[in-house]
């Protein structure tokens, strides 16, 4: 398997070097991603392709409990890992998993949480319904993401060599509605601009935005965070 049909779906050294990469790489955006999201001291959140665990590892330091779930063994291994710590005290669990059917009862956690992953989601639809089943009534929905659509040169190069597919927030935003999803904010990184752009109940906002963790892809694409409730 080469490098970057690995990034699909790690496996063996190859993947947990990429992995550890990732976890690295994908700071920026993520802790932007987060910023989004209040996370209260009884929550209870699933984090869905959880990769290399960074992100569960985050969101513990303040919810009750966090899950992690990946198709990927390797990312389950090195998300246990990660979360050595909040694993032993109960805090962190880890399971194999496939997002169109999460090992999980119905209504069981309050925010669901998707970072850089939802590219490879086979049947989105599908799979966004997955995802508000196990939510409860009122849960929160996170997607993270490091691109609002396709048009972009590094997203084209992405999907030319990566197994992967990038929606912009209006394919999300319907894909969420037809699931049922309410309130459904997206939140636009412009970073040439300094601004962040927030859409809601069709309306278009542009605040300052002085967020300073630098990343590659900073002035390139438009990073993306949408909210939505069960």
């Amino acid at each position: 398997m080469g490098i970057f049909e690995n990034m699909r779906k790690p496996k063996g050294k190859l993947g947990n070097i990429q992995l550890k990469s990732m976890n690295k790489e994908h700071t920026p955006v993520a802790l932007w991603n987060l910023m989004h999201l209040d996370i209260k001291s009884d929550d209870i959140i699933l984090d869905v392709g959880c990769g290399g665990g960074i992100n569960i590892n985050r969101m513990a330091s303040k919810a009750k409990k966090v899950y992690g779930v990946d198709y990927s063994i390797e990312s389950v291994k090195l998300s246990r890992e990660v979360n050595e710590e909040y694993v032993s005290k109960g805090k962190v669990e880890v399971l194999e998993g496939n997002v169109l059917s999460l090992p999980f009862d119905d209504d069981k956690f309050d925010i669901v949480t998707a970072f850089e992953t939802v590219y490879f989601w086979p049947d989105i639809e599908k799979a966004f319904g997955e995802v508000k089943r196990v939510l409860k009534p009122g849960g929160i929905f996170l997607i993270g993401m490091e691109s609002n659509g396709s048009d972009n040169l590094p997203m084209k190069i992405s999907q030319k060599l990566i197994d992967m597919t990038v929606y912009n927030d209006e394919e999300l935003t319907q894909f969420l509605e037809n699931n049922g999803y309410g309130e459904i904010t997206v939140y636009l990184r412009d970073a040439k601009n300094k601004e962040e752009i927030v859409k809601s109940n069709g309306e278009v906002k542009r605040i300052a935005d002085d967020y300073n963790h630098r990343a590659f892809t900073d002035k390139l694409v438009e990073w993306m965070t949408i909210v939505a409730k069960k």
